[in-house]
């Protein structure tokens, strides 16, 4: 990340209370930035704070347009940057049960927030896309330039139609109204501060929440399918790095390799020092193989050297027994 970029400039993050927005919102402070972090909480107090890290948060409907407008027209005054990660995401029970409002929800949150920064004239928005939108039969290696409009999957879940979304509206922004858009592509997102809400969690917070409960891990299929993870922290850094870099206005984000799920379960019950009690369910589907994302555009025009996986589970776990502990170190 570019040294000083950040300081002194007044960034919103929607979704700033959420697993990567806080991440975010403590980065931007701690590089020096005034930041704006939305939320919907309605039940913890005033309407506006000021946080430990000095973040201002704000209760915000984004699924309002006219709250979302009048809002803006407040704090975008000033606004440098907006980095959206707000929206409705879940595990694959919550998905499959929640298809309509999970798509409705976040498209709806998309326009409101992408229409404020466009009246309000915000110089930079991101948005958090999703290494999901590359549905279909891929090359091992999947690049920005490969389009995923070719061979949409439009019977997917509606978290994935949500980004598809996201980012045919963002490149329809982009012409029209010649707005600075920036797409960042993760593959699975993971570390500290994600797992205790039992509705939204991804597989590794949901493994680990089967180790520490003593039962055992259920994989369909026969564990083989493949799936690539980034840190939330090497995330955001090279998100804030290509901002800053300003090189690409899309790019994906991924830590090194893969490894298959079988893998990843061995890998946390000997973090956790128990013994492996692993299940598959050959009944069920083993579904996507996995595609590794190529970085290219991101190693060459920012330094991103990801943590290894093995490096981010042991902190991951770590913090996870400290939450279950009662304890925040």
């Amino acid at each position: 990340m570019r040294t000083g970029y950040w300081h002194g400039r007044t960034v919103i993050v929607t979704g700033g209370r959420g697993f990567i927005g806080t991440h975010f919102t403590r980065e931007l402070a701690a590089a020096g930035a005034r930041v704006l972090s939305l939320h919907r909480d309605r039940d913890t107090g005033p309407a506006t704070t000021i946080n430990d890290s000095g973040v201002r948060e704000i209760q915000t409907d984004l699924l309002s347009s006219i709250e979302v407008q009048s809002l803006f027209r407040y704090a975008a005054a000033e606004a440098d940057a907006l980095i959206h990660c707000a929206g409705l995401d879940g595990n694959s029970e919550f998905k499959e049960k929640n298809f309509g409002s999970i798509l409705d929800s976040n498209i709806r949150i998309t326009s409101n927030v992408l229409n404020a920064a466009r009246d309000y004239r915000i110089p930079t928005v991101v948005l958090l896309s999703s290494a999901e939108i590359y549905t279909g039969d891929r090359p091992d290696s999947v690049r920005e330039e490969d389009d995923y409009r070719a061979r949409m999957a439009l019977d997917g879940d509606g978290y994935t139609l949500s980004k598809i979304f996201a980012e045919l509206l963002a490149d329809a922004y982009r012409k029209q109204f010649g707005m600075r858009i920036l797409l960042a592509r993760p593959s699975n997102v993971y570390g500290p501060g994600d797992g205790t809400n039992p509705r939204a969690q991804r597989v590794i917070p949901a493994m680990m929440r089967r180790i520490a409960s003593g039962e055992p891990i259920t994989i369909w299929g026969d564990g083989q399918q493949r799936r690539s993870f980034v840190h939330v922290r090497d995330l955001v850094q090279a998100v804030l790095g290509m901002t800053a870099a300003g090189a690409h206005d899309t790019f994906n984000v991924a830590g090194g390799g893969s490894v298959t799920l079988l893998e990843l379960a061995r890998m946390l019950f000997k973090e956790f020092g128990v013994d492996e009690r692993i299940e598959l369910d050959r009944s069920k589907p083993t579904g996507a193989r996995g595609h590794q994302l190529n970085t290219d555009r991101l190693v060459a025009a920012v330094d991103f050297t990801p943590r290894p996986l093995a490096e981010g589970l042991a902190e991951t776990v770590h913090w996870y027994r400290s939450a279950l502990a009662g304890r925040t170190d």
